[in-house]
């Protein structure tokens, strides 16, 4: 039952997301809006997937899942969002702070390695260091700045909340503590469906700076 809430929760979250950004594009045509919409397209149909087959199938196998497809094709279009709202003055930045992302990531990879698919989780481990260094770099160039810009500072944070809570997500999914709901991958998958939503928003508020 847990399981089935959390997907469907899921589901309603990144469709809304994709309605939402959908509208906004036709709306205003930025290119931002469009890649956030390609974004909860991606992850709509790969949790679409997901909860067909758990309520279809209820022995998950050790195997490569579809929807693994739509997700990790999600994370390239938060890179693509990334790189769409970052400034000039904002690439060449550089602070101490970006090392979090190197020691944080490459850690967490080695670790899914061991227990998991090798060059899937390579693949994942690159694209979640790439995403998280440049949430780091965004947030803390920006928190040195002044007036109205400083609100991408709600971008880059979101970013990083939903790179944390995902990596919190995998952790807590090894070894499987039951379907129950002191489960705390269900907990932890909530919070990270209310990222993902909270990324229009964010969004939204860094276009209009």
């Amino acid at each position: 039952m847990p399981e089935i809430v959390d997907n469907g929760l899921q589901l309603s979250g990144s469709l809304l997301g994709c309605i939402f950004s959908g509208i906004l594009y036709v709306r205003s045509r930025r290119q931002s809006y469009f890649i956030l919409n390609c974004f909860y397209g991606s992850f709509t149909l790969a949790n679409l997937y997901w909860l067909l087959y758990t309520i279809l199938i209820t022995d998950a196998p050790p195997m490569f899942y579809v929807s693994e497809i739509g997700w990790t094709a999600g994370y390239f279009f938060l890179i693509l969002l990334q790189d769409s709202l970052c400034r000039p003055e904002e690439r060449t930045f550089r602070c101490r702070a970006m090392w979090i992302a190197p020691l944080v990531i490459v850690p967490l990879t080695v670790y899914y390695i061991t227990i998991g698919t090798v060059i899937y989780n390579l693949i994942i481990g690159g694209i979640m260091l790439v995403i998280f260094r440049s949430s780091l770099r965004g947030f803390f160039y920006w928190r040195k700045q002044k007036g109205k810009e400083r609100n991408l500072r709600l971008f880059h944070l979101t970013v990083m909340a939903f790179v944390i809570l995902e990596n919190g997500l995998w952790l807590s999914s090894y070894p499987w503590r039951g379907d129950g709901w002191s489960n705390p991958y269900f907990w932890i998958d909530f919070a990270v469906t209310a990222v993902t939503f909270s990324l229009l928003p964010a969004v939204r508020k860094a276009v209009n700076v």
